[in-house]
């Protein structure tokens, strides 16, 4: 007789991964949600950059003082990205830009109102240093290249808790957890067989915001590689974080509303909100032991241009892969199948 095709059972690991996926791709209306979060907010910071920086702006006119070091470079900057350069005579400009201590003033003309953000990115293509401020004195921002750190971090924490410490905090709540515990499958392969499926929801989110900061011209390319790096170390600290909140919690309710917090705290942490010297000095500190501080400030430096944030990118890093290892450590001892092992 023939010989039958036997089935071969595959690994723990690859057969608790599988499983976790199919899950997965069953909840659509549970995946929909993990993304969610990211995109309502990367969607709202758009529109308010559109409103606030573009919408109803007219066209710049560009006046660069003599003065300005690098003013040839920076004309021919501006002239291949269209925007128009004036002689300095010319009344009819709208934007002047200036030498300053440490780079470059771009000043706006607060009555014309002009679009300034392309501007600014040509003034950066040539390596210079910036600020941005109007004839009133008030200063101008662009607020996607500001916040998109902080935005990348509230996607990661929405996968990594929402997605993760939620579900599986479930499981125990359900009893599920108890019936693996009879398995011999161990507590850690159990945990990391959680990660592969949602690991693409992280993906997702760290190439588009890989793509946005390319398109807008936010970072160099060297600074891209840079960032691929600090965006998956936040992503295994993240999961390493929300593994030990799931390792011993058993209502899902609990988990679920820290989760919801959780990007609200990271937007305030990061300072786009409100400014640093209006926070008190004490929660000021707080904020700054967050690990979520550590991972926005790190993605900033290849973001943002925060040069403050690039001097200490290794020591940032240096935090995140401690936290990552202590937490995903603890998170795997103190893994518990149902309360009667407590």
């Amino acid at each position: 007789m023939p010989d039958t095709a036997r089935y071969e059972p595959r690994s723990a690991f690859v057969e608790l991964a599988t499983a976790s996926a199919k899950d997965l791709y069953r909840d659509r209306k549970g995946a929909f949600s993990i993304l969610f979060t990211f995109f309502f907010f990367f969607l709202l910071i758009i529109g308010l950059n559109f409103v606030v920086n573009v919408g109803g702006r007219e066209d710049p006119v560009v006046v660069i003082d003599s003065a300005v070091p690098q003013s040839a470079q920076i004309a021919g900057e501006l002239e291949s990205a269209g925007i128009v350069v004036a002689e300095a005579e010319e009344a009819s400009a709208t934007v002047t830009i200036t030498a300053a201590r440490n780079g470059v003033a771009i000043v706006l003309d607060a009555e014309a109102d002009p679009k300034w953000l392309a501007v600014a990115a040509a003034v950066e293509r040539t390596g210079t240093a910036y600020s941005v401020t109007d004839t009133d004195g008030e200063v101008w921002i662009d607020l996607l290249r500001a916040n998109l750190a902080a935005l990348s971090c509230i996607g990661l924490l929405a996968i990594t808790f929402i997605g993760t410490s939620v579900p599986l905090t479930r499981m125990r709540e359900n009893g599920t957890l108890r019936l693996l515990g009879t398995t011999p499958a161990s507590k850690f392969t159990f945990i990391a067989a959680l990660t592969p499926s949602r690991l693409i929801f992280a993906l997702f989110v760290i190439v588009t915001i890989h793509a946005t900061s390319m398109i807008l011209g936010y970072s160099q390319l060297w600074q891209l590689f840079r960032l691929v790096f600090t965006m998956l170390l936040g992503v295994a600290m993240f999961f390493a974080l929300a593994y030990l909140l799931a390792s011993r919690t058993r209502r899902a309710e609990t988990v679920n509303n820290l989760a919801a917090v959780l990007p609200v705290m990271a937007i305030f942490a990061s300072g786009s909100v409100l400014p640093s010297h209006l926070i008190p000095e004490p929660v000021t500190w707080v904020l700054n032991c967050l690990p979520t501080t550590w991972y926005m400030r790190a993605a900033a430096a290849d973001l943002a241009g925060d040069t403050t944030s690039a001097g200490l990118l290794f020591l940032y890093w240096g935090l995140m892969l401690v936290t990552t290892l202590a937490a995903g450590i603890l998170a795997a001892r103190m893994f518990i199948w149902d309360d009667r092992e407590r």
